[in-house]
């Protein structure tokens, strides 16, 4: 049998990487989800969600609507739970 050289093989460590700040960097901070109450019909969930996700907030109210209608309203719990959570 042989022996391996446990200097020379390549020991990857199962601890995660530090992470860095992003002062003095060049690179864009991640869009933080928010609510839009001055934009906002009830909560200001849905628009919250179109500015983080650049969709248009009516598109996603009617998702909202649909998803109310064929979920049996599963999605109110959801809209509640964004609104509740969400700052």
């Amino acid at each position: 049998m042989a022996s391996k050289d446990k200097s020379s093989e390549f020991v990857r460590s199962s601890w995660p990487e530090p992470v860095s700040s992003n002062k003095g960097s060049n690179r864009p901070m991640k869009k933080k989800l928010k609510l839009d109450k001055a934009n906002g019909k009830l909560m200001g969930v849905c628009s919250g969600l179109a500015n983080w996700s650049g969709m248009d907030a009516n598109l996603l109210r009617v998702i909202f609507v649909l998803a109310t209608i064929f979920g049996f309203g599963s999605a109110i719990i959801i809209y509640l739970a964004i609104g509740l959570i969400v700052d």
